[in-house]
């Protein structure tokens, strides 16, 4: 059974994708502090509600059933945001307590993300035994 099908499974592992390469952004930012005229880069989120309307319709059966999501892909641009503070005097904008800040957060949710797969995958697995995970 392919589990990438089911729609939280798959929103579960794009998201995982997602704080990966911000995760990438962050550390990159992080070993360019010290370069004159460096500015932070930051890496856009995926928009999940845009991304999942009308990708699939399926057939409903009763007026009261939910329509269904189809498998989202996100594309990550990765983009130089507008400097909000000053810069230092040799131009760089990196500012260190605002990117730890941003990788805890992304770390965060990233484990929340395992969390909530792995979850999915239990439930699965004991709701069928026949599948091999």
């Amino acid at each position: 059974m392919d589990l990438q099908g089911l729609s939280v499974l798959n929103l579960a592992s794009q998201n995982m994708k997602y704080l990966t390469e911000k995760e990438r952004v962050i550390a990159t930012n992080l070993a360019n502090s010290n370069t004159p005229g460096y500015l932070a880069r930051d890496i856009k989120k995926p928009d999940f509600g845009s991304e999942l309307s009308g990708k699939l319709a399926m057939k409903t059966t009763n007026p009261m059933h939910m329509s269904g999501i189809g498998r989202a892909v996100f594309s990550n641009e990765v983009y130089t945001p507008q400097p909000t503070t000053p810069l230092t005097i040799d131009g760089n904008g990196v500012i260190i307590e605002d990117q730890l800040n941003e990788a805890s957060k992304a770390s965060g949710e990233y484990n929340r993300m395992i969390t909530i797969y792995n979850k999915y995958r239990t439930m699965l697995k004991t709701a069928n035994t026949k599948i091999n995970i």
